[in-house]
């Protein structure tokens, strides 16, 4: 007898994969890796990768025929797949025409974008019409990721289940930054002087961590916490008490190590929400923590953190076969069932 999820013929699910940044390059490595699903074509808006073999993108021991192509019509006009995961851009407005894209063309979809992950209050039109057009095609899009979409919204509503009143939730995210790609040291000014970090600040060159917002807004939603004010107060810059060095950069005593983002969602004036978000380089010790006072009170502290890269791929990952069996319509994380390892769950035939 197969497994259960496992049919005596498993099929995959088809996931076209759009944008291949330097993580979308390790969410390829990861879906090729996963025998439950099958990478059946990759796009990406750069022209300089059009046409490329995907291979030349990858790690030498990760092998693949596919090529990355540029047109994202031409490829879903030709391409049968289940689902399309997507990685692009932060921005939900830049984001949207892609996923709609998608939706009329049956595919259901995943991404990443920060905005995705609860935007009806920031986008409440595009919110609308995604969840119309999924609904017209009878498929389901979702936002979803480690931060936002788990670490500092999902998982703290879940940890309030046994508690019979809650007062306050605190969650704070204390990373080493050195240990992520290039391209996020450089989003948190890793390495600027003081007055280089505030003026790509205030040009919006840079924009700290994107999301804070939503979180708090997911979780006042789902709790009906009745909160009058969610402030997200301007990153601030962690400064070098001594040189710090890591593969990115050389961080000069004086100059930034990374920032702080602190989001608070308040009540009457006082603080009921307070998500700080804290990425530097050498930051010790790492770890994520959630406090909940409340009856009873609940502090849970994950030491060492989890790896915002590789826990984002596994979110999208394990998201799909969720989604893709999901009833139609927009979701966020907390509509759908509880986010687990899908590995081993196969396509329904």
């Amino acid at each position: 007898m197969a497994p259960k999820g496992k049919s005596p013929d498993p099929q995959p699910f088809r996931v076209l994969q759009i944008g291949l940044g330097s993580l979308g390059r390790h969410i390829a490595v990861s879906i090729l890796k996963r025998e439950n699903l099958s990478l059946v074509a990759v796009v990406d808006a750069d022209p300089d990768l059009t046409d490329m073999p995907l291979t030349k993108l990858l790690p030498e021991d990760v092998r693949c025929d596919l090529f990355v192509s540029g047109g994202l019509t031409e490829v879903l006009d030709r391409t049968q797949a289940d689902v399309a995961v997507i990685a692009t851009s932060s921005s939900l407005q830049s984001v949207a025409p892609t996923i709609n894209s998608c939706l009329e063309h049956g595919l259901d979809v995943v991404s990443i974008c920060e905005e995705l992950s609860f935007p009806f209050k920031k986008n409440p039109k595009i919110a609308e019409d995604l969840d119309r057009v999924a609904r017209a095609h009878g498929k389901t899009v979702t936002g979803t990721g480690i931060n936002p979409g788990y670490l500092m919204d999902l998982l703290p509503l879940v940890l309030t289940g046994p508690c019979q009143t809650v007062e306050r939730i605190r969650v704070t995210r204390h990373m080493n930054s050195s240990h992520r790609r290039p391209s996020f040291q450089k989003k948190i000014g890793t390495g600027m002087t003081p007055a280089e970090f505030r003026a790509n600040i205030d040009e919006g060159k840079i924009t700290g961590h994107v999301g804070l917002v939503e979180s708090i807004q997911m979780i006042d939603d789902t709790m009906n916490l009745g909160l009058d004010e969610i402030v997200e107060l301007p990153p601030q810059p962690i400064i070098a008490e001594r040189k710090v060095a890591n593969s990115f950069t050389t961080v000069e005593a004086g100059n930034v190590l990374g920032l702080k983002s602190v989001g608070v969602g308040r009540r009457d004036g006082e603080d009921i929400i307070t998500l700080d978000f804290q990425a530097y380089a050498d930051a010790t010790p790492q770890y994520d923590e959630i406090v909940i006072d409340g009856t009873p009170s609940i502090h849970q502290r994950i030491e060492g953190g989890v790896h915002g890269d590789k826990a984002t791929i596994g979110m999208m990952l394990n998201m799909i076969p969720l989604v893709v069996t999901a009833p139609p319509g927009f979701s966020t994380m907390k509509d759908l069932p509880a986010p687990r390892n899908t590995e081993r769950v196969w396509k329904s035939v």
